[in-house]
């Protein structure tokens, strides 16, 4: 792997120049294709295969042309269009375009207002994901996002990272994550669409949770706040793994450890049950009773 900068009056480019296979020109047709050398074919969900921004001149086109990556294209000033099969996009600051890899594309500068974007081309196999989460769709190549600021600053940093070593490698990689966690943190939807793990990851994790914190006051709002789960949904997948409720979980967990408070310990039963979560000692009092069958003083006294 190898990388290359150019650096122009109006324009910076970053690409990172893959070994080559005859993999590489199986996909498309050569003749078109754009950035034949950036085809990326490893393990990583997520790859960054070339970036760069550019001020483009009056009328200024790109295409027709494919590209093999996805490559998104970040308006920050002026105007232009972008065709992509049927469709075409009157675009302007703000607003983001798609490429999907395959696609023949052309892209053009407004005469009067020439725009000024960022680019960042990207494969891996979670690639499409991520994408469809900010919105994107084969149907809908366009979004706008509230703050194109920390996207573009990421991109400016990536641009740093030309130097063939070990560092810049990880820092590339770190940086598209984080390219793609500011851009999701502006999309609600996507942070509050389908669970991303099994239902037994998130029982686990309530448990963990709630063994870890059960002297403190706990609501299972807090918990499915805390994971990023929709309450409901915690509490669903607690009782399919554990048959039993988040809360009466926890009660059972603050009633074994006020048993066993009482049994190895000369604390007084106000300190035992603030240890447990119940900073009132006549509610815990009445819970311990109707748990244990008989009072705190009561267990102690029979369980020496």
């Amino acid at each position: 792997m190898s990388t290359r900068i150019r650096n122009e009056t109006n324009i910076s480019v970053l690409e990172i120049l893959e070994e080559q296979s005859d993999k590489q020109t199986a996909n498309f047709p050569t003749s078109n294709i754009a950035d034949l050398h950036t085809d990326y074919h490893g393990p990583s969900p997520y790859h960054l295969n070339y970036c760069g921004c550019e001020q483009c001149p009056p009328g200024f086109q790109f295409g027709p042309s494919v590209r093999r990556s996805y490559l998104l294209h970040l308006v920050t000033k002026g105007r232009g269009t972008y065709s992509v099969g049927e469709k075409t996009y009157d675009l302007s600051a703000g607003q983001i375009f798609l490429i999907y890899p395959g696609d023949t594309t052309v892209y053009k500068a407004d005469l009067e207002d020439p725009w000024q974007y960022f680019w960042i081309g990207f494969s891996g196999y979670q690639a499409g994901y991520i994408l469809s989460q900010l919105g994107f769709t084969t149907e809908s190549h366009v979004i706008r996002l509230g703050d194109l600021t920390p996207l573009t600053d990421c991109i400016r940093e990536m641009l740093q990272t030309h130097q063939i070593n070990l560092a810049n490698e990880l820092a590339r990689g770190s940086l598209l994550l984080r390219f793609f966690s500011l851009a999701v943190r502006q999309v609600p939807a996507a942070n509050t669409g389908a669970p991303l793990h099994s239902k037994s990851t998130y029982a686990k994790l309530t448990m963990q949770y709630l063994t870890n914190h059960y002297m403190n006051r706990i609501r299972i709002s807090d918990i499915a706040g805390y994971i990023g789960v929709d309450r409901s949904h915690l509490s669903k997948c607690f009782h399919s793994e554990y048959q039993m409720s988040p809360q009466d979980y926890l009660l059972g967990l603050r009633m074994r450890k006020a048993a066993e408070l009482l049994l190895h310990s000369d604390e007084p039963v106000a300190r035992v049950a603030d240890r447990c979560g119940y900073p009132d000692p006549l509610a815990f009092t009445k819970m311990f009773r109707k748990y244990h069958g008989m009072s705190p003083t009561d267990y102690r006294r029979q369980n020496p």
